[in-house]
């Protein structure tokens, strides 16, 4: 799972360095890894705030320095204007910008707050005492997301209250459009503990078809990819993940993915706000090519700074004040 994280943070990084048109897919690989992996911590989770804490102390301090970093970089780099209103700096320092109707400092912000909805969602479900029927709630929740993608796929603006319905709907909880993916890291999460079977195998497919209901409406649909291969792309990260529980992908455990893994939340958090805008001032100095390898080389090599002088030891002190309270 580290590999993977690594993978798909280089992945995005190179998508918005305009070097990987598939890197844009990276995001719902991050997605899958995240269903599979807050899936398996909350069947081991001992109390409700030691789940919380975990989620705290992983997602936030990185975050609030990387909107430091995000700042300091439009100051230098581009200069622009940022909103001063109360609305803006809440929803940035929370991660819920949708809830208080404000726009991202950074554009790759908008995927926490997808990965919020989805860990309250989940933990719900374990907090009732859910998970023993999981398999049976992802069904449902397919078929809930899939018919409001797939009506407003099949209606288009034909209808305005719906369409007002399912776009309103859809800033509030874009989970709806992502579902899929968290679902199938949980399958996956579950093929690897139970095994494969029939049922299981047609829920990963089902996934497969709602990815493709939702990346074809006019909301999710993007101009780097067709609908085919962004699919294409979702079912080769599915065999990736077949294979690596079935214990086929050992070369993954290699340092340097592992490595990778480590810093590839910082890597997400920093590289457009900071590597893609020293990119863009540095274009017209050193010309195209020297300033893409010097803005990847200081995204890197920031991200590695960040994770090994601040983000793991920062982590480490908070648990062992966790651990000595509790």
């Amino acid at each position: 799972m580290d590999a993977l994280r690594g993978i798909a943070a280089i992945s995005v990084c190179l998508f918005h360095f305009s070097l990987f048109g598939y890197g844009c897919t990276g995001v719902d690989l991050f997605f899958i890894i995240s269903g599979f992996v807050i899936f398996m911590s909350l069947t081991h989770v001992k109390s409700i705030k030691d789940f919380w804490f975990s989620r705290i102390i992983r997602l936030y301090p990185s975050y609030w320095l990387s909107i430091i970093i995000a700042v300091v970089s439009i100051k230098l780099f581009n200069d622009h204007p940022l909103p001063h209103n109360l609305k803006f700096v809440i929803g940035n320092i929370t991660m819920f910008q949708p809830l208080f109707h404000t726009t991202n400092l950074a554009d790759v912000y908008w995927t926490l707050y997808v990965e919020m909805s989805f860990y309250i969602i989940i933990f719900l479900l374990w907090l009732f005492n859910l998970f023993k029927n999981i398999e049976l709630l992802i069904l449902i929740g397919l078929v809930i997301t899939a018919t409001i993608n797939g009506v407003y796929l099949i209606t288009g603006n034909e209808y305005a209250q719906y369409t007002k319905f399912f776009v309103i709907t859809r800033s509030i909880m874009p989970l709806l459009s992502h579902f899929q993916f968290f679902a199938a890291g949980i399958i996956f999460y579950i093929c690897y503990t139970k095994g494969f079977n029939s049922y299981r195998v047609a829920l990963l497919i089902l996934t497969i078809c709602e990815a493709a209901v939702a990346h074809s409406n006019s909301v999710m649909i993007n101009s780097y990819l067709t609908i085919y291969e962004h699919v294409m792309c979702n079912i080769i990260f599915y065999m990736v993940f077949a294979l690596i529980i079935s214990n086929k992908l050992s070369f993954l455990k290699a340092k340097i993915l592992i490595a990778f893994g480590n810093a590839s939340y910082p890597i997400y958090l920093i590289h457009q706000s900071f590597g893609v805008s020293l990119k863009a001032y540095l274009n017209h100095i050193t010309g195209e090519i020297n300033s893409t390898i010097i803005a990847i080389s200081c995204t890197l090599l920031l991200s590695f700074l960040i994770t090994y002088f601040y983000d793991i030891p920062i982590r480490h002190w908070l648990r062992h004040k966790y651990l000595g309270k509790t």
